[in-house]
Order: C-alpha cells, then sequence, then structure tokens
C-alpha cells in the first residue's frame, strides 16, 4: 500500500496467483514525464508530503512578526540587567510647606506689638498744655526717627490717662500691623456749671511695623469705636438638691468668713489650694446657697454672697465645690474650690 511506502516499510509478501502480481503492478508508480513530477508521479518513497509556496505578503508579515517579538524580549532583558546593576533610587518626598507657617513669617510679633501699642497710647492719649514737651519726649522712645512727636496734636487741653488695655492684632503685609488698644482717659468737664472729673474708655487703633529688630509705631493712630451691648441668655440653672443644701449651708458660711478674714486654709479641704481675698473686706450675708442634685462624697453649688468693702455692700456668685473627708471623729463637708459662676 502506498502508507507503507510513505513509511518506507517492506511490502506484503505475495500470496501467489496473479491477483497480487496485478495488484503489484496497479500499485507501481508511473515515471514522470519530461515537465517534471506532477501529483501523481511524485516519488512518494523519498518524500512524506508535498510543501506549498508561500506568497510574498506573508512572508514579510511572519518575518516582521519574528522581529517584534525579538524586540520586545531584548528591550525587557536590558531593562531588567540594567536594574540590577544601576537600581533605582527611591524617590524622596520634597519638604511639607506649612501655607500658615510660610505666611506668619511675615507677621509682626504679637507680644511686643502690643506692648509698644500699649504704650504709645498712654504717651499718646495724655496731654498737658502746661508741659508739650514732656508728651513729645515719651512718644519719641517708639516713633521712628524724624518723626513729627505732635501727630496733630494742638498743644491744648489737658488729659490724663488712667489704664491702658491692648488687644487684637491685625496682621498686614511686609510685617506690618494694627493694634487695637482701650484706654481709660480722665479729664475736668463743666457739669452742671461745676468743674468735674469725667472718666471714659475710647479705642485707639495703633500702626505699627517691626524693623531693625525692633517694632515701632508708623504713623498717626485712629480713635476707633467701642464694643457695644449685645443679647446673652444665661442658661437655666441645675436642679437643687434642696436636703443636702441646708446641711451644708453652715459650711459655706463659715468658709466665707473665714476667707474675707485671710485664714481660708481652716476651713478648706486638705490639699486644696485656695488663694486668699486679701484684706478691706468682710462676708456680709450669704443670701443664696444651692447644691446641685447629685451624689457621692464631692458635690458642686451656687453661693450668692454679699461683701462689704469701702463702706459699700457688694453681691457676687460663687460656684463652690465641696467634698466630704472623714477623720477619726467622723466625716464632715468642707471647701475644695471656689469659681466664678459661669
Amino acid at each position: 500500500m502506498n502508507a507503507r511506502r510513505i513509511l518506507n516499510l517492506p511490502d506484503k509478501e505475495s500470496k501467489g496467483g496473479e491477483q497480487d502480481a496485478a495488484a503489484a503492478e496497479e500499485n507501481t508508480p508511473s515515471p514522470p514525464g519530461k515537465g517534471g513530477s506532477d501529483r501523481a508521479g511524485a516519488d512518494w518513497n523519498a518524500v512524506g508530503w508535498a510543501e506549498e509556496n508561500e506568497s510574498p505578503r506573508t512572508s514579510f508579515a511572519r518575518r516582521a512578526g519574528r522581529v517584534a517579538i525579538w524586540a520586545v524580549i531584548g528591550l525587557a532583558a536590558f531593562t531588567g540587567v540594567r536594574t540590577w546593576i544601576f537600581p533605582a533610587k527611591p524617590v524622596t518626598p520634597g519638604p511639607q510647606v506649612d501655607q500658615q507657617a510660610e505666611a506668619r513669617k511675615n507677621d509682626v510679633p504679637v507680644e511686643e506689638a502690643q506692648q509698644v501699642a500699649a504704650r504709645f497710647a498712654r504717651s499718646y492719649m495724655s496731654f498737658n498744655s502746661q508741659a508739650p514737651r514732656l508728651r513729645a519726649k515719651d512718644l519719641k522712645v517708639d516713633l521712628a526717627r524724624d518723626a513729627d512727636p505732635k501727630l496733630g496734636w494742638d498743644g491744648q487741653g489737658v488729659q490724663l490717662v488712667s489704664q491702658t488695655i491692648p488687644g487684637k492684632v491685625t496682621q498686614g503685609e511686609g510685617k506690618r500691623a494694627r493694634v487695637l488698644v482701650d484706654v481709660r482717659v480722665s479729664y475736668t468737664a463743666k457739669v452742671s456749671g461745676k468743674d468735674t472729673t469725667v472718666s471714659r474708655w475710647h479705642g485707639l487703633e495703633v500702626p505699627v511695623a517691626e524693623t531693625a529688630g525692633r517694632v515701632l509705631v508708623t504713623g498717626q493712630p485712629a480713635l476707633v469705636g467701642m464694643p457695644t451691648e449685645a443679647d446673652y441668655k444665661l442658661p437655666e440653672p441645675p436642679t437643687a438638691d434642696a436636703a443636702m443644701s441646708g446641711v451644708t449651708r453652715q459650711t459655706i458660711k463659715d468658709f466665707l468668713t473665714a476667707w474675707a478674714a485671710g485664714s481660708e486654709d481652716q476651713a478648706a479641704a486638705p490639699g486644696s489650694t485656695i488663694a486668699p481675698l486679701g484684706g478691706g473686706m468682710r462676708l456680709d450675708s450669704l443670701d443664696g446657697w444651692s447644691v446641685d442634685a447629685g451624689s457621692g462624697d464631692k458635690r458642686t453649688g451656687t453661693a450668692t454672697v454679699r461683701w462689704k468693702l469701702a463702706g459699700a455692700q457688694l453681691q457676687q456668685t460663687y460656684r463652690i465645690t465641696i467634698t466630704q473627708v472623714s477623720a477619726s471623729s467622723g466625716s464632715r463637708w468642707q471647701v475644695a474650690q471656689v469659681t466664678a459662676a459661669s
């Protein structure tokens, strides 16, 4: 059979007869023609299949694909070897910039600005037509060199400053700022035809700048408005413990009496620190004492106290914390803390 010849196997032995000879003759391939081998005349003993010619386009696509694949493999190999020899350096993040901190570098130091503005406000708002040079001398301490120390004053009148309180500092650009100062002034005025000393508060805004390592006043200050009244609703008082209030009322009164006399340590609880009131006053009355509802060995209540000082009575409200202290003879309540009522 043809399959045996393709596989180069020996032919089967014929079992004789004309049938075997005829079959062998029939299976013998015919010789090739003059034009070369055709399909029928191919040498099947030497070749197991027939090759098919490849078109130029297919051949080009196949070669281009091989080139692309080898290029990718080569690039991957080169990149890998390069990272072995020259490993990538970790990226170090840059320093974080605090925008607010950068902006504050151009700010005027708050404490120094308040100190300079308060001192300047006292000198600026104090004047006496009988001693004009004294005011100019005081103002020069905080003014830039060659600045006019009069700053708009016409040289008339008399006014004294009893107190200055520096407040809000409004920062500007280029190490400049404005400082609000509350100024308490006193002067003499006619009231009902009589000379009377009048005292009042004024708001003064002072321009300042930092230069040459210090803060200076850069020009004329300006009088501005003072805060006005505002509405505020007090919170509801806590529920009271009437029984506890009655039991501890005398304890609170004894403490307040000793506190005014300067011997509060004797009436305070051990370990508590309560600053003395100072002299010149005494307890007039305990108008009210109410302990908040609760439990435990530490309780807080509200005391309404009337002090007597300088010939007058002054009522005030405190929040007082008491604690139960045990001793061999029993236990008692003592004052542990005193604060203003919120």
